[in-house]
């Protein structure tokens, strides 16, 4: 089935490099790119649904609301800490 759409310069880029590791074949990296991305649309819809996932966002927006966080220079320091 023919499709036509458009594209801006650097998906038209990005197409091209793709396609040089299939033979050129852009319709097959569009097919793929296609696929990956149902895949990964269907994987958030499955983690979205299991127990506890909006409980978890909850408590995370108010840990972020309360500052009960830390920037990722602390978490580095934290690492590195533990791995010495």
């Amino acid at each position: 089935m023919r499709r036509q759409f458009v594209l801006d310069p650097r998906s038209d880029d990005l197409l091209k490099e793709l396609a040089e590791g299939c033979a050129g074949n852009r319709s097959f990296v569009v097919r793929e790119a296609i696929q990956l991305y149902a895949d990964l649309e269907n994987t958030l819809e499955q983690v979205e649904a299991e127990d506890g996932f909006r409980e978890m966002l909850k408590r995370s927006a108010a840990d972020i609301r309360a500052g009960r966080t830390y920037s990722q220079a602390e978490v580095k320091k934290r690492v590195a800490k533990k791995k010495a």
